[in-house]
């Protein structure tokens, strides 16, 4: 019974606590990751949502309108188109006018 109390090959108090440390800071570590994951998803859906919003306002030709002159250059030949600007946010769709 002595000679078994008197072994040496179980872990010590220090590897004990050095191995729940390192647990310790492995799932902190992922924890932070699936964190920041989770904020870079939500921000790219919004910025999803935002273009694709403006996107459908362009092709539709809906929400805000503004007249505008255009020139085209040609060669030598300079026309002035008057056209339609749809969209926003950074989509935009224009549209010729057409006249009487």
């Amino acid at each position: 019974m002595r000679k078994k109390l008197r072994d040496n090959r179980g872990e010590t108090l220090v590897e004990v606590l050095a191995s729940i440390l390192i647990a310790a800071l492995s799932v902190a570590l992922l924890f932070s990751s699936i964190m920041a994951s989770a904020n870079i998803d939500r921000s790219a859906r919004a910025s999803d949502e935002t273009y694709y919003e403006a996107l459908s306002q362009a092709e539709g030709r809906t929400g805000d309108s503004e007249p505008l002159e255009i020139t085209v250059k040609n060669g030598g030949v300079q026309t002035v188109l008057s056209v339609v600007r749809y969209g926003g946010k950074g989509a935009y769709s224009y549209a010729k006018e057409v006249g009487p």
